[in-house]
């Protein structure tokens, strides 16, 4: 769910050294040579645009729509749990002790976790994403219409699904909505909701037409997650943010009406809009009528919640039969959680998991030490009482990564850095960026726009933006968000139910270097892909 009470203190961290040899020669190489080697070959790589559309996935015995991981070619047994790279290397991306990676196509073991995470919303459960924009693009309206004393022609205005996209940044101040490239650049703009033109947006941003905030953002995330950044800029990285950019526009256009800011005079409608996103996501209106969000999902969930097909949750078994442990870890409240849960994977749906970790205040779970609070099943409640010790079959609030992982990998009977974990999840930044780059973590990235190709989506109105432009790519440009999954994401997928699909000991295979699966998005086949890496 979306990410409110922003509150975490980024810290230092150091990525482990990594054991890397060339399997392409005999002879024993320094670490230097080894890595200048590396470096070269991934410039190879990139360069080899014919190898990088091989887009099919397979998978020894058994069909995989769905690919994972860091890549290979056919290696023994043995091999598979060596870091290594054959063919080419990343020198500055990250690849886990399960993966391998060559010039066609990555791949990896499920077999080689130990324990296997989950984000709810957008992964394990997905909404009607028609349904729910509307609902939150309206509320939001009225919350500025009732509350901040914008103009009720503001309700009046309509939804233009054309405008929405996950990934925007919205620049407060300037009353800007912004699209970024790989390595920060603008690449597209608006000033309300009118498009401003290349000689507008160098005008704005300089003619390298990049924003300070932004390129923070871009080069340590965290960094812009509070504080006076947070004030300026907002990332709108899920598709609970989604419709808060057309929100953002249409109150900036309804200012620009009335009376333009001077020169120098700031808008202070992010500030109106981030209050209405507390107010509607707030966990202490799910109870009552305050927020107008909640009080419809609680009379109609099966209006906005999807129904997670049941190969999911037979899955989910086959994991837990493997020995694998499982846990849910959402930033939702134990209530709202309980009530999406409960559509989309029945009444049972702890069942599945060893721990359930509700209201997680990602991406400060996997960074900080927040304690573990106790939970009232009964009354879907935080309870004012922190615990030491946590223990499996039980549901928490709050928490910290250190102690959930040092619990899991008790039960394995294993020490913490014995005990792999990988976690699935849609927010980049959150599920994906945070946990592999400053946590022992591997990750999946979900990210529906995967399904707008096959004609068959039935929310492409939503997500396939003609103003915007795709998702990854725009004009032959990767998009900021294709270079993080490429960079941090095992594997980028459309659904949990694409990995459902291979049993926990088979090897998934993605031919492409990049984890997009089941294939690379057009808009990348003719693109070079650089990293993000900035471990």
């Amino acid at each position: 769910m979306l990410a409110l009470g922003r509150t975490v203190a980024v810290g230092a961290f150091s990525t482990p050294v990594l054991s890397i040899r060339l399997a392409t020669s005999t002879k024993t190489k320094t670490k230097t040579n080894v890595h200048k080697q590396a470096q070269t070959d991934v410039r190879l790589l990139l360069r080899n645009l014919g190898k990088l559309a091989q887009n099919s996935t397979t998978l020894g015995g058994r069909t995989a729509p769905a690919a994972v991981g860091r890549a290979t070619r056919e290696v023994t047994d043995q091999q598979q749990t060596t870091r290594r790279f054959h063919n080419s290397a990343a020198g500055n991306s990250r690849y886990s002790a399960s993966t391998i990676m060559t010039s066609y196509h990555k791949e990896l073991l499920l077999k080689d976790y130990d324990i296997v995470g989950f984000d709810l919303d957008g992964t394990l459960l997905r909404y009607n994403l028609h349904e729910m924009s509307a609902l939150i693009y309206h509320v939001l309206k009225q919350f500025l219409v009732e509350q901040k004393g914008y103009d009720r022609d503001l309700l009046s205005q309509p939804l233009n699904l054309d405008f929405l996209q996950k990934g925007l940044f919205l620049d407060g101040p300037r009353g800007n909505v912004l699209k970024l490239s790989s390595e920060a650049q603008i690449l597209r703009a608006t000033h309300g909701t009118r498009l401003l033109s290349d000689t507008e947006v160098q005008a704005i941003y300089g003619r390298d037409r990049r924003w300070e905030i932004t390129t923070a953002f871009y080069r340590d995330p965290l960094s812009t997650w509070n504080g006076a950044a947070s004030t300026q800029m907002r990332s709108l990285l899920d598709y609970f943010d989604m419709p808060s950019a057309l929100v953002f526009a249409q109150a900036v256009d309804q200012v620009d009406r009335k009376k333009k800011p001077s020169t120098g005079e700031e808008y202070q409608v992010w500030q109106d809009v981030q209050a209405g996103l507390m107010n509607i996501y707030s966990r202490e209106h799910f109870p009552n009528d305050k927020s107008l969000y909640f009080k419809s999902m609680r009379a109609e969930p099966e209006r906005f919640v999807l129904r997670t097909d049941p190969s999911v949750m037979n899955w989910l078994g086959e994991l837990r039969k493997s020995g694998k442990k499982l846990f849910l870890l959402t930033g939702s409240n134990v209530d709202f959680a309980n009530l999406t849960a409960t559509q989309a994977l029945g009444k049972d749906w702890r069942k599945h998991f060893d721990f359930v970790v509700t209201y997680a205040k990602k991406p400060g779970f996997f960074t900080m030490q927040r304690p573990f609070m106790q939970v009232d099943v009964g009354k879907l409640a935080e309870l004012p009482q922190e615990t030491k010790d946590i223990k499996a079959g039980e549901v928490y609030s709050q928490g910290n990564w250190h102690q959930l992982h040092a619990a899991m990998a008790g039960l394995l009977q294993k020490e913490p850095s014995e005990a792999k974990a990988l976690y699935f999840g849609d927010n980049i930044i959150q599920d994906v960026y945070t946990p592999v780059k400053h946590r022992d973590f591997d990750a999946v990235a979900i990210a529906e726009e995967l399904l707008i190709e096959d004609g068959k989506y039935p929310y492409a109105a939503e997500l396939d933006s003609q103003l915007w432009g795709p998702y990854f790519a725009l004009d032959s440009t990767p998009t900021l968000w294709s270079s993080f999954i490429s960079s941090y994401a095992q594997l980028c997928v459309p659904s949990v139910e694409e990995v459902a699909q291979t049993a926990p000991d088979k090897r998934i295979v993605c031919h492409n270097p990049y984890g997009f699966s089941p294939r690379l998005p057009k808009e990348l086949e003719t693109v070079q892909l650089k990293s993000c890496w900035r471990g």
